[in-house]
């Protein structure tokens, strides 16, 4: 279950829904319904790099967002199988009937973990944080536009919209707030040296950051939502110890000596190891009698997809034949078997290709790219690319300057899959005459090079976000700059009125088939090419663990704050 719900401006993870909770009632929730395991031990999982931030507010990736909601809960939390709403530190909202008021009634149990009440003071500074400018929470101030704010008591207070949109009752909902006292006399917001040392509200606090080793976090003994239903099934560990592990090769190694207790697989890993020379080591199921398990857990929720971000403000990319050339050259059925392993799907969408926010010809397969290298070579010859000196290598004039069609693609240098995926479009570049310069990153590096907008090609996956998607803060023009995650500066204005207008559509079906019109600009457009998407969540686990729920029928990953021994 998540315990706060978090924002990313690379990968989007905002729950967003047409929920609307107009009193204080709630049905039962999935939780609840749980049995109340024994809680203790140690629990031992990897994550990537130290954490940069543990700040919800200024969080821009996945692995720091991950563990800032250790300890930090929104205001609602959110029900991974049935999708409703639940009581998060807010045990109540009502919304007014024009949608414009949002009045929230903080449950007077919460608690900061210093023993200090959870107050509309501090529901208010975070807020007026996270409109200020100056403070890097770009993306989630783009959700926060034309919102403002009213405190009425110490434990109510109310979100104005000036215009509602389909999405705000979940953006409020999923507001998440830092301390008051922790931050009020923090010269610079950005830089406090309080954001790796949270005051937080959630179930665990931290004990220990050894850079570039692990974190460790202790369970709240006093955590103030121990005990309330929804919550007594969750957060079960005494301890989690996060080790720092970069190279997922070494993630691997760990898992099969038990030394961390559960890892998402990378395709190439399940495939030809799990599935392959390792098969003996694992069951079926945490019954098998061996000590590791793994499986696919089927989700409804959406997973994420991989692809390429072609920078628009390079010159060779800011053509469109270019791109259309570059998709064409993409060897879709190659990458899907030999870099992924079957373990993923093509994709047409970044809302999910078998959703129905996907337009009916890509939905089908109909107009999806193939591999074209003829169609590809049509279209850069008549962008006015030719080998004019014979060296294999296309060229053209561009500002006055003799330039070869050379590009150079980023990526995650421990990305297995990304790596053979890049060398299969190599060898198809070469045949049109493009020369694809690789330069494998570390993780940092490649983050940081993505939000300065430093890259010709960009190799990622990108979370599927939401079920029912925001595209503005990715694709909107206004999301280029100040922060914004439109990183490959695209602009289209038939996009932005679809997305201004999506934004503002209450109907379901309606706004289906505006998200459908944005997708086939965007796969026309290709400011991203889309290559493909995960099918399913690939994990192993400890048999020693134990969970009356694997995997949540919305979940994105194994329901972790469900496990105990």
């Amino acid at each position: 279950m998540n315990l706060s719900k978090i924002t990313t401006s690379v990968l989007f993870i905002l729950t967003l829904s047409f929920a609307a909770v107009s009193n204080t009632s709630f049905a039962k929730s999935s939780y609840e319904k749980m049995p109340v395991p024994k809680k203790g031990g140690t629990f031992v999982d990897a994550i990537d790099i130290t954490p940069v931030t543990l700040n919800p507010l200024l969080t821009t990736n996945m692995g720091d967002q991950a563990v800032s909601g250790y300890f930090f809960m929104s205001l609602m939390g959110r029900d991974g199988q049935t999708y409703d709403d639940l009581p998060g530190l807010a045990s109540s909202v009502e919304m007014s009937k024009d949608k414009k008021e949002y009045t929230f009634t903080l449950n007077k149990l919460a608690k900061w973990s210093d023993g200090t009440s959870v107050t509309s003071d501090d529901i208010e500074f975070t807020f007026n944080k996270m409109m200020d400018t100056k403070v890097e929470a770009a993306a989630l101030r783009s959700y926060m536009t034309g919102v403002t704010f009213q405190k009425i008591d110490s434990l109510k207070f109310k979100f104005m919209v000036a215009v509602p949109k389909y999405n705000s009752l979940s953006v409020l909902t999923s507001f998440t707030p830092v301390q008051k006292k922790q931050f009020e006399k923090e010269a610079d917001f950005n830089k406090s040296r309080e954001n790796l040392h949270p005051i937080g509200n959630g179930a665990y606090v931290l004990k220990t950051i050894s850079r570039d080793q692990f974190v460790m976090l202790e369970r709240d003994p006093k955590w103030w939502a121990k005990d309330l239903p929804d919550y007594r099934s969750s957060a079960n560990f005494d301890v989690i110890q996060l080790k720092i592990i970069g190279d997922n090769a070494l993630k691997y190694e760990n898992l099969l000596k038990g030394n961390i207790d559960t890892l998402e697989f990378k395709a190439d890993q399940f495939a030809t190891q799990v599935e392959g020379v390792d098969k003996e080591k694992f069951g079926k199921n945490a019954t098998s009698g061996k000590m590791l398990w793994a499986d696919k857990f089927p989700t409804d929720g959406s997973l994420p997809w991989y692809g390429l971000g072609l920078n628009q403000k390079n010159p060779i990319l800011s053509s469109l034949k270019v791109r259309q050339a570059l998709a064409y050259l993409i060897d879709y059925d190659a990458v899907t078997e030999r870099a992924y392993f079957k373990t993923v799907y093509q994709s047409v969408s970044p809302f999910g290709s078998h959703t129905e926010n996907v337009p009916p010809e890509l939905k089908s397969g109909a107009k999806k790219y193939k591999l074209d290298i003829k169609k590809a070579v049509s279209l850069l010859k008549e962008d006015g690319w030719e080998d004019s000196n014979k060296d294999g290598l296309l060229d053209k004039v561009i500002n006055g300057k003799s330039t070869p069609l050379r590009l150079e693609v980023k990526l995650y240098s421990s990305n297995a899959s990304g790596m053979k995926s890049v060398q299969i479009f190599k060898e198809t570049f070469k045949k049109a005459g493009i020369e694809l310069l690789i330069r494998p990153m570390d993780g940092s590096a490649l983050y940081k090079d993505f939000d300065d907008k430093n890259f010709d090609v960009i190799y990622m996956g990108w979370g599927g976000g939401s079920i029912y998607p925001d595209p503005k803060q990715n694709w909107h023009t206004d999301s280029i700059a100040n922060g914004g995650s439109n990183t490959v500066s695209y602009s289209n204005p038939k996009v932005d009125k679809m997305i201004n207008e999506a934004n503002l559509e209450f109907d379901k079906k309606k706004r289906a088939k505006l998200l459908q019109g944005i997708n086939r600009e965007l796969y026309n457009d290709l400011p991203y090419i889309f290559l493909v998407e995960r099918g399913y969540i690939l994990q192993g686990l400890n048999s020693k663990l134990k969970s009356p729920v694997w995997n949540q029928r919305y979940g994105i990953t194994v329901a972790k704050d469900l496990f105990h021994f």
